[in-house]
C-alpha cells in the first residue's frame, strides 16, 4: 500500500487550486474580451479562421471606402453635366430665335452676344471645376499643378463686334487623358472621372497629314500611343501596314491613305485625339501628323496638318459670331446642327455616368452585405456564449471553494504548526 503524508496532501491541494485559479482566470478573461481564443495555441484552426476573417473584413471595409468615393466624383461628375445640359438648353434657344430673325440689330450683336459671353464663362468655370478633394473633375491626372492649375484655358482677344470689348476667341485643354480607376471589389476596378478632351468636344476631329508618306518605311521597331494606346510598329512596316494596325487597335479612331498619299485620322466618337511618339519613336513625326517642339498633346500637332472638328467653346464661339453677324442661314443650319451634335455627345457621357451610378448603388450594397457576413461569422468563431460561460464560471467557483473546505479540514495542525 502506499504511503500518503501530509506533504503529498498539501500538494495534491495546492495543484487542484492552481488549476482552478488558472482555469477561472482563462474563463473571466473570456468573459472581459468576449473572445473564446486568447493565443493561437489555445485553438489553432478559431485562430486560422479568424485572422482570415479580420483580414476579409479589413478589405471589405477599404472597398466601401472606395466606393464611397467612387460614388461621389459620379455624383460631382452628374452635377456638371447636369449644368452644362441646362446651359446647352439656353444656347439652342438663343440659336433659334436668331435663325428665326426675331432679333433687332442691338440685341444681335450686343444683348445675344454678351449672354453668349456669359455662358462660354460659365462653360469654361464647370470644365475647370473641383471636386470636394480639390482635384479637377475633368482634367485627368493632371488635377491642378502650379504650371496649370486648370485643365481648361481660355484665350482672349479685344473684339469690336457687338461691342464685346475682351472676349473670348478660343479654349485650349492641357489636361490629359488619365483614367482614374477604384477597385470596388476584388479585382475589378471603375473609371471615376471623364477625361475633358471627351466630354466637352463637339464633333468627330479629322487631322490629315499633308506630307507625302508614299515612300515612307520604319526603320527600326518602335511604338505609338494614340488615345493613351500603344501601338508597335515594326521596322520595314509601310504607310499601309501602319494604317492597318490602327485600325486594327480597338481605338475609336480610323486612319486612311489620302489622295495624296498622306495619313488621315478621324474619331468614331466626339473626342479630342491624342498622339504620341512612345520613347525614342518618331513615327508620327515622320508621317507630318505632330511637332516633338511641343511636348504634350493635343496641342502637339503640326502646324501643316488640317485639323477638322472642334470643342463646345469654338461651337459656341463660333454660334456666337454668326448671330453678331447676323448670318441668319449658318445660325439656323449649321450651328444648329453643330449644337444638337454636342448635346448629344454630353447627353451620352451624363448617360455613362448614371449607368456607373447605378452600378455603383448595388456595389454598396452588396458590399454592405459582405461585411455584415463577414463580422457573423467572425463573432461565431472568436466569441463566446455568455450564458454558458458564466455557468461555467460559477460551476469552477463552486468547485474551489469545496476544494478550499476539504483542504482545511484534510491538512491538520501537528505538533510542529505549535512549535513555530
Amino acid at each position: 500500500m502506499q504511503r500518503v503524508t501530509n506533504q503529498m496532501i498539501n500538494n495534491t491541494m495546492i495543484y487542484n487550486l492552481n488549476r482552478h485559479q488558472a482555469d477561472m482566470d482563462k474563463i473571466q478573461d473570456s468573459l472581459a474580451t468576449g473572445k473564446s481564443v486568447r493565443m493561437p495555441r489555445d485553438n489553432p484552426i478559431s485562430a486560422t479562421n479568424q485572422m482570415l476573417y479580420r483580414t476579409t473584413l479589413t478589405e471589405v471595409e477599404q472597398y466601401i471606402q472606395n466606393i464611397a468615393e467612387s460614388k461621389s466624383r459620379l455624383e460631382e461628375a452628374d452635377s456638371s453635366l447636369q449644368s452644362i445640359t441646362r446651359i446647352f438648353q439656353r444656347l439652342r434657344v438663343l440659336t433659334v430665335q436668331g435663325a428665326n430673325g426675331i432679333y433687332s440689330s442691338f440685341e444681335r450683336k450686343e444683348a445675344a452676344a454678351t449672354e453668349i459671353n456669359e455662358l462660354l464663362e460659365e462653360l469654361v468655370a464647370i470644365a475647370n471645376s473641383k471636386g470636394a478633394t480639390g482635384k479637377s473633375i475633368f482634367g485627368g491626372f493632371e488635377t491642378g499643378t502650379i504650371e496649370t492649375p486648370n485643365p481648361f484655358v481660355p484665350i482672349y482677344q479685344t473684339l469690336t463686334a457687338g461691342n464685346q470689348g475682351d472676349a473670348m476667341t478660343g479654349v485650349e485643354y492641357r489636361g490629359n487623358i488619365g483614367k482614374m480607376l477604384r477597385e470596388v471589389t476584388k479585382g475589378e476596378y471603375m473609371e471615376v472621372n471623364v477625361p475633358g478632351n471627351e466630354v466637352f468636344w463637339a464633333t468627330n476631329q479629322v487631322l490629315t497629314s499633308n506630307r507625302d508618306a508614299s515612300q515612307y518605311v520604319s526603320e527600326t521597331s518602335q511604338a505609338i500611343r494614340i488615345d493613351g494606346k500603344e501601338i508597335m510598329i515594326s521596322a520595314g512596316d509601310n504607310l499601309d501596314v501602319i494604317i492597318d494596325k490602327i485600325n486594327n487597335a480597338g481605338l475609336s479612331v480610323r486612319a486612311s491613305r489620302g489622295g495624296r498619299n498622306n495619313l488621315i485620322m478621324e474619331t468614331t466618337t466626339p473626342h479630342q485625339i491624342w498622339l504620341e511618339d512612345a520613347g525614342s519613336g518618331r513615327v508620327f513625326k515622320d508621317l507630318g501628323m505632330i511637332n516633338t517642339a511641343y511636348p504634350h498633346p493635343p496641342n502637339n500637332v503640326d502646324s501643316a496638318v488640317t485639323v477638322n472638328g472642334m470643342s463646345i467653346f469654338e461651337m459656341a464661339i463660333q454660334l456666337r459670331d454668326d448671330l453678331v453677324r447676323g448670318d441668319q442661314e449658318l445660325v439656323g443650319g449649321r450651328d444648329l446642327g453643330l449644337l444638337d451634335m454636342a448635346l448629344d455627345n454630353v447627353l451620352r457621357h451624363t448617360a455613362a455616368i448614371g449607368a456607373k451610378q447605378n452600378r455603383v448603388e448595388e456595389l454598396q450594397k452588396r458590399a454592405e452585405f459582405e461585411k455584415s457576413n463577414v463580422l457573423s461569422m467572425l463573432s461565431q468563431t472568436e466569441g463566446i456564449d455568455v450564458a454558458e460561460t458564466m455557468m461555467n464560471f460559477k460551476w469552477l467557483e463552486t468547485v474551489h471553494q469545496y476544494a478550499l473546505a476539504v483542504g482545511a479540514r484534510s491538512i491538520r495542525q501537528t505538533l510542529m504548526d505549535f512549535l513555530r
